[in-house]
């Protein structure tokens, strides 16, 4: 069972060794290092399981890495804020945690996911909990880059490398989640990103979709750039939906979980607070993700009709439009202000998008009387 659960780690096999093998004799402190979507947070998930599971038969170590996968194991506390830095609440939350008692077992894991973001106040305020853990905690930063963090930090923690995966080993990922050209579709568009490619392939594909027609169907008037961010809007509601049915599925399981396991009402109340306050950042997430996919698109769009028919596609199931070069540089700018409008600033996404697809130039493609439309 424990390894199947460690097949969710896709393609980093030296690294799942490292923390299987830390599991057995672990230290207090680590620092998983690597991009978003390389599994590194699954892996940091599986490890804080392994940590917790105390062994008392087959069935309650299927509970433990039930609850510690869906983010609700009392012991196991994922920190996790959605602002664009990690600050002194968050820190001084994080040195709470691990001071706290566990709850079920003899252990208690706290995690900070994306860790490179700790502000200076931040990062010294956890320092010194880094270098004298609580005997019963295990600390786990996760961070995209180590070079992010104070040296004092790196230098305290137990490392484990991830890296970027090859197309291949996205693929084989997602073959139980996309039909065969579904597939190498999202492989090629991930960027050795496993979980921007299962994201592609469900609902998310449609937001994708919906971008790439809106491009292809502007024709200079405001009407249609109005459609196309309309189309767009609805393609993010849809492919919320799901995130939504299932926390809300979620909600109903820890109620029925916390009134069978007789848990006392301060606990339970934490817990509820706790996946409250996930779900809620995580569906915000999933919006700004889903807004910045539609972005994505058009930049991927636009590098392919850059690139030239003959270059390797990105979109592989579509042919490049055929626009002009000068147009496309200045739409391509629009795209990294529009992605930071909405990243740093929480602009509207809906006016944001607009703005872009009027920034957005004609596909002439389809008027093949001047086959020389992308000299500028």
């Amino acid at each position: 069972m424990t390894a199947l659960r460690w097949d969710r780690v896709v393609g980093q096999d030296q690294a799942v060794a490292l923390l299987q093998h830390a599991a057995t004799r672990p230290v207090h402190s680590y620092l998983l290092v690597g991009p978003r979507g390389s599994g590194v947070e699954d892996a940091a998930r599986c490890f804080a399981a392994s940590l917790v599971t105390s062994s008392g038969g087959i069935a309650d170590d299927e509970r433990v890495w039930d609850l510690v996968l869906r983010g609700e194991h009392p012991d196991v506390v994922e920190i996790d804020p959605s602002t664009t830095q990690i600050v002194k609440d968050d820190a001084d939350r994080f040195v709470r945690e691990c001071h706290a008692s566990p709850v079920e077992g003899e252990r208690k894991v706290v995690m900070l996911l994306g860790a490179e973001r700790l502000n200076d106040v931040a990062a010294n305020r956890l320092l010194k909990t880094i270098e004298e853990p609580p005997a019963r905690a295990h600390l786990v930063l996760v961070a995209e880059r180590a070079d992010a963090l104070l040296p004092t930090i790196r230098s305290r923690c137990q490392r484990v490398d991830f890296a970027y995966l090859p197309e291949a080993s996205v693929l084989a990922a997602v073959a139980d989640d996309a039909r065969d050209e579904r597939g190498a579709l999202v492989a090629r568009l991930a960027g050795g990103r496993v979980d921007r490619a299962r994201r592609l392939a469900g609902p998310i594909g449609g937001v994708r979709d919906a971008a790439l027609l809106a491009a292809s169907q502007l024709d200079g008037s405001g009407s249609s750039v109005a459609r196309g961010s309309a189309s767009i809007d609805l393609a993010v509601k849809r492919a919320l939906e799901e995130l939504e049915a299932r926390q809300a599925e979620d909600a109903q399981r820890l109620d029925a979980e916390l009134e069978a396991a007789g848990y006392p009402g301060r606990v339970a109340q934490a817990r509820r607070r706790v996946v409250s306050e996930r779900h809620k950042r995580e569906l915000r997430r999933a919006r700004t993700d889903a807004w910045i996919e539609a972005i994505t698109a058009l930049e991927t769009w636009l590098r392919d009709a850059l690139a030239g028919a003959d270059a390797p596609r990105l979109n592989i199931d579509r042919e490049p439009a055929s626009v002009h070069a000068r147009a496309a540089v200045q739409a391509l700018d629009a795209c990294r202000k529009a992605r930071n409008d909405l990243v740093e600033f929480n602009a509207n996404e809906s006016l944001t998008m607009e703005r872009l697809l009027l920034h957005t130039p004609l596909d002439h493609s389809r008027d093949r009387a001047n086959p020389d439309l992308t000299g500028g």
